[in-house]
């Protein structure tokens, strides 16, 4: 682990290093509900409130609670774009970023089944 800038242990004992454990927090951050932490209770994201909403307000707000939810809590990452594939029920959004601290990085994408 000392090669590596940023890590960490998950619950069955594997270790997430560099852009893999950056990508675990954005997760664990965007299927936390906010509010739903009791010794953290503005941690997670809002998004998934707009989850039953026409696409046409879902997608907007959800754009702005992800923005927000990662600009809070993963100063690590900056988010290039967000978007979205499917039709509802069956939307997938996926989540382009770049490691905040390198200039010319990669662009890693998270995607999640809503």
């Amino acid at each position: 682990m000392s090669n590596s800038r940023h890590w960490q242990l998950s619950a069955d004992g594997t270790t997430h290093r560099d852009a893999d454990d950056i990508a675990r927090c954005i997760q664990i951050i965007l299927t936390t509900r906010r509010g739903s932490d009791v010794t953290r209770p503005t941690f997670g994201s809002g998004h998934l409130d707009y989850i039953d909403a026409p696409t046409d307000v879902l997608i907007p707000n959800m754009v702005r609670e992800i923005h927000l939810a990662i600009g809070t809590w993963e100063k690590r990452a900056v988010i290039k774009d967000i978007y979205f594939t499917g039709q509802a029920p069956h939307l997938t959004m996926s989540i382009e970023w770049v490691v905040a601290d390198q200039v010319a990085g990669e662009i890693y994408k998270t995607q999640l089944e809503l």
